[in-house]
């Protein structure tokens, strides 16, 4: 896994273990699945989880008939099943695989008991902190003047002056970077609403990619 919706645990906990419950809505019985499929350690020897998480949920599905001139539209409900990859350090922060795999931190959090809140993360402070580091892409908002928001893709963009002075106190969404971490060359992207993906090294492993977040990406999330 090297991308994901960061959420950050708001009390501890030290284990997490797979479970599956039954709720009931609109007179249907759903299951929610949390199945915790590995524990290892991370470079630095902290202990870290990896699985799938899994809900379904019903929907309605709309179908049109057309019969002797007459259009006839109906909604039926159906039930969906959502999965998604899972990873977490243990009372720091878990990751989910998509925007849409967030419920696996109310997943995470029904069995440990502990508050995750999806991450906002401050990119302004993110770049400042990664010195070496190379933008080649910037979202920005709340510039005065006539632009006041947009989406800015290149290399080394705050090389150039001209955009130098126009990202100047520019509140960022976005951003991507070409920077050093741990010896090694990596291209990462961030949002600001807490989805980070590293495609540089494309062999970054599971654990790697939960320890870049801890060193790099966790100390500049709220």
């Amino acid at each position: 896994m090297r991308a994901g919706v960061l959420g950050i645990v708001r009390d501890d906990f030290e284990v997490v273990d797979s479970f599956s419950e039954t709720v009931e809505r609109d007179d249907r019985e759903l299951e929610r699945v949390l199945d915790v499929r590995r524990v290892f350690s991370l470079p630095g020897g902290d202990v870290a989880f990896e699985g799938r998480a899994a809900v379904e949920r019903v929907v309605n599905r709309t179908t049109t008939e057309l019969d002797y001139g007459e259009v006839r539209v109906e909604e039926t409900p159906r039930t969906e099943t959502r999965v998604t990859e899972v990873v977490g350090v243990p009372g720091e922060f878990v990751v989910a695989g998509s925007g849409r795999g967030t419920f696996a931190f109310d997943l995470v959090s029904r069995d440990t008991g502990a508050d995750i809140d999806r991450a906002a993360l401050d990119l302004s402070a993110l770049l400042e902190a990664q010195r070496d580091a190379e933008p080649w892409k910037a979202g920005f908002r709340e510039l005065d003047g006539a632009c006041e928001n947009g989406v800015l893709h290149g290399s080394d963009l705050l090389s150039d002056e001209r955009l130098a002075d126009l990202l100047d106190g520019a509140a960022f969404n976005q951003l991507g970077l070409d920077c050093t971490y741990d010896d090694r060359s990596l291209k990462m992207t961030a949002a600001e609403s807490g989805y980070v993906e590293v495609y540089r090294p494309s062999d970054f492993e599971t654990a790697e990619f939960l320890q870049y977040l801890r060193d790099a990406v966790v100390p500049h999330a709220e």
